[in-house]
């Protein structure tokens, strides 16, 4: 039987833990934004510890140094990105080849609309041959990449080097709208982001991708 002091000392263990928890949240947050907007080395530690409002040194305790807490920042994009994937891919029951080249791409517009911080992370790393940019490929990029190669090849009668352009324009034409989506809005006045026009997107897209499978 638990005793009132017990009790006690297990509630203030929980807040501590819950005030921890959305501490480090506040971080990571704002380190998916201020890393995808200015760059790993245009950012400091107190920079995201202002931005998060919270206290000189919380970054440190928590995460350790810059390099550490990076990594976690994008494992929440990319862990939250293949969970999302696969627990959407567990909805579908058996489909052809071209059903799911077709799920992936629509996948991938969604995303993209929905955290275009992604494709401004990307456009932030994958100019610079650092050891960001390998981290991202080895732990989240390629293994991926290697899966969709293969159903590639399969449903588009693609060879390697069809697939690399393939994949190129993929990845750019299911981002460039929504990271853009500031440009897109002065420029032709409406929201990129409505959830109509990310359909729309993905329609278009879609049909671009899939006709390779005619040429």
């Amino acid at each position: 039987m638990t005793s009132p002091a017990g009790t006690a000392i297990g509630g203030r263990t929980r807040r501590v833990q819950e005030r921890a928890e959305a501490t480090k949240s506040k971080l990571i947050d704002a380190g998916r934004v201020m890393f995808s907007e200015r760059g790993f080395d245009a950012v400091s530690l107190r920079d995201i510890e202002n931005a998060a409002k919270v206290k000189r040194g919380l970054l440190a305790y928590h995460f350790g140094d810059k390099e550490a807490f990076w990594k976690s920042v994008v494992a929440t994009i990319f862990v939250g990105m293949h969970d999302e994937f696969e627990q959407r891919l567990g909805l579908l029951r058996e489909v052809s080849e071209s059903e799911h080249l077709a799920f992936i791409v629509r996948f991938y517009v969604g995303f993209h609309a929905r955290h275009p911080e992604l494709s401004r992370l990307m456009s932030q790393e994958a100019t610079r041959d650092t050891w960001r940019i390998q981290h991202l490929i080895e732990q989240y990029i390629a293994p991926a990449c290697e899966k969709m190669q293969k159903l590639v090849g399969d449903s588009l009668q693609l060879d390697r080097d069809g697939f690399i352009h393939w994949y190129y324009i993929m990845v750019s034409a299911s981002s460039t709208i929504f990271s853009f989506a500031p440009e897109c809005r002065r420029l032709f006045n409406i929201d990129p982001c409505e959830e109509a026009r990310v359909d729309r997107h993905a329609d278009m897209l879609v049909k671009m991708l899939l006709r390779l499978e005619r040429d």
